[in-house]
């Protein structure tokens, strides 16, 4: 049954109302990135997957955030995770939406920390006709919901206008990134302790020698 279908059988369902009136708000879509390299589950799966996306509803895409910084800069010099994602969104959507760049992520949760402040910076949000999607790896989906839902919520009606959608590749096993859920909670819930920041600081000398 197609997406826009789901509901239709029966419009005296109160989701049905809800499911429509989410249709008919705009866009905001944010794109976590996974390296810089094309030849590799970026550029085989997971961006064709975004391009899809938005072609389908490039009508109600306001705007669109590529999340990564610079990194592999020892493969990919001056090149970031965002940057190329750009790249590759202009030169295949059929219509090309507003890309604003944000290559100062190194995290999952600088992701969305730097999402909602990316967004913030383009102007003024109706809270009332606008959701935020999120595109990331299969695996990472429940961090991202919980960070999303901790940086984003004041700028969109519902909890239900946060929304993430997801490619799967990854092989290791899902349950490592439970560890990061815990690490990441942990660094919303006390900041104090600069969780945050030192795994930013790890990741950035990672991408020296990446």
């Amino acid at each position: 049954m197609a997406e826009n279908d789901l509901f239709r059988i029966n419009e005296n369902n109160p989701e049905y109302w809800w499911f429509r009136r989410r249709q008919e708000k705009d866009i905001i879509l944010l794109v976590n990135g996974y390296g810089c390299h094309f030849d590799s589950p970026l550029g085989w799966i997971y961006l064709p997957e975004v391009v899809r996306f938005i072609d389908e509803n490039f009508y109600r895409i306001r705007l669109v955030i590529p999340l990564g910084g610079f990194t592999q800069r020892e493969t990919a010099p001056g090149i970031s995770e965002a940057g190329l994602m750009a790249e590759y969104l202009r030169a295949r959507c059929k219509n090309i939406p507003l890309i604003l760049v944000e290559d100062g992520s190194y995290t999952t949760y600088g992701n969305s920390q730097k999402g909602a402040e990316k967004i913030e910076e383009n102007g003024p949000i109706d809270k009332s006709k606008t959701i935020i999607v999120h595109f990331c790896e299969a695996t990472r989906a429940a961090n991202v919901v919980m960070l999303d839902r901790h940086f984003l919520l004041h700028l969109v009606q519902t909890i239900d206008d946060i929304i993430v959608r997801t490619a799967s590749w990854e092989k290791a096993n899902p349950f490592k990134q439970v560890g990061n859920l815990i690490y990441n909670k942990l660094a919303i819930s006390f900041p104090w302790l600069g969780l945050a920041e030192r795994e930013l600081r790890r990741r950035v000398l990672k991408a020296e020698r990446a």
